[in-house]
């Protein structure tokens, strides 16, 4: 036989709040752009051009032949059934 379950006799009070009011915005005109970066490229050589390809177009390699490595195999007969 079980004890009817009772309800807690101190509920926990609920929690205020925040302040609701929205945070105004700011008034004001728009802020400027950043300026341009005042350092000037470094000057120097221009960088080396890359090297050509010593090998080329890669080949095309071989077709391979109809049957692999392995040896024909014997045909098989036809099914008597």
């Amino acid at each position: 036989m079980t004890s009817p379950v009772s309800p807690d006799p101190s509920p926990v009070p609920p929690t205020p709040n925040p302040d609701p009011s929205p945070i105004p915005p700011v008034p004001g005109p728009d802020p400027a752009p950043a300026p341009p970066n005042p350092v000037p490229p470094v000057p120097g050589p221009d960088p080396a051009p890359a090297p050509p390809n010593p090998g080329g177009p890669r080949p095309i390699p071989p077709v391979r032949e109809p049957g692999g490595p392995f040896p024909p195999t014997e045909p098989v007969p036809p099914n008597p059934l």
